[in-house]
């Protein structure tokens, strides 16, 4: 079935063609809501305590003020990361992050992409995702088939500005990139903002809604400057990197460029997932989640 679907999001008009299977309108929400709560039974929640998130005051796009003296987020030095997150850590370095210069992928950086698509491939969450969406069509019933996939929608560059390839999906979601004279676009990750304010490239302002789970992890909608840019952003606290590319590889395929009703511990949330399609390759164009309306 090819679609054409008008997407205004990422500050830019995009007429995508998207080839999907014909059985796509036949995966019912009910499954999605029951997926992700198998996601999170699958999931480990040690990162989380060993977090300290300090919420501090409330604002919104309107009244965007500094209603935060504190940090965030602060990590214990005794959190235990994962072999999973300790590859992700490997590749926050790894990109250019105005969308106006090309990447240049080394040998070492596609080692280090490759070392994280191979640990992500290992992963009981990744698994699950990967199996379901093969079982309704979506791609082959294998291991390297797997691998190519998360390889082609999350690490294929792509062009944001000018016609240069400068921007991925996994850049622009769990780094975040600048585009001329506007600023910081993506970043909903949680590793990454701990980052950025540990290097004081994040100043973080305050919070307008948020949701926790269980003590186990939490969705946050934040509001923060980046060198002095104001930006807003979703991002979940205290998750591994491959249940956020678990959700969001599952909405990229099954509720592309919609909202893709989910939910953890039977509270209810959405992930929104944004397609950029250049001739045969489907990449992702941006993926976070969504407290409530929006």
């Amino acid at each position: 079935m090819l679609n054409k679907i008008i997407c205004v999001s990422l500050n830019v008009l995009v007429i995508l063609e998207t080839s999907t299977p014909e059985n796509i309108s036949l995966i019912r929400d009910i499954e999605l809501v029951n997926l992700s709560e198998e996601l999170f039974n699958k999931s480990s929640y040690e990162l989380f305590r060993h977090l300290t998130i300090k919420y501090q005051g409330q604002t919104n796009s309107k009244n965007f003020t500094d209603v935060a003296p504190e940090r965030l987020l602060y990590v214990s030095p005794r959190i235990p990361w994962t072999v999973t997150t300790k590859s992700f850590m490997k590749l926050l370095d790894n990109y250019e992050l105005d969308t106006y210069k090309p990447e240049i992928i080394t040998k070492e950086k596609e080692l280090e992409e490759n070392e994280f698509i191979s640990n992500l491939i290992k992963a009981d969450v990744i698994l699950h995702v990967m199996n379901f969406l093969s079982l309704k069509g979506f791609f082959k019933n294998d291991l390297e088939t797997y691998k190519n996939t998360l390889k082609e929608i999350w690490f294929h560059l792509y062009s944001r500005s000018k016609g240069i390839n400068g921007s991925s999906g996994f850049e622009h979601v769990f780094i975040g990139e600048r585009k001329p004279r506007k600023g910081i676009t993506g970043l909903h990750n949680w590793i990454s903002f701990s980052s950025g304010e540990s290097l004081n490239a994040i100043n973080y302002f305050g919070f307008s809604r948020n949701m926790e789970f269980v003590d186990q992890m939490a969705i946050l909608e934040t509001y923060f400057t980046y060198n002095k840019k104001r930006k807003m952003s979703t991002i979940f606290i205290g998750t591994t990197p491959e249940l956020e590319i678990a959700l969001y590889t599952l909405c990229f395929f099954t509720r592309p460029n919609k909202r893709c009703n989910v939910s953890f511990t039977k509270e209810k949330f959405s992930i929104q997932t944004y397609v950029l399609q250049n001739n045969e390759t489907r990449s992702v164009a941006s993926a976070f989640p969504v407290i409530g309306k929006r």
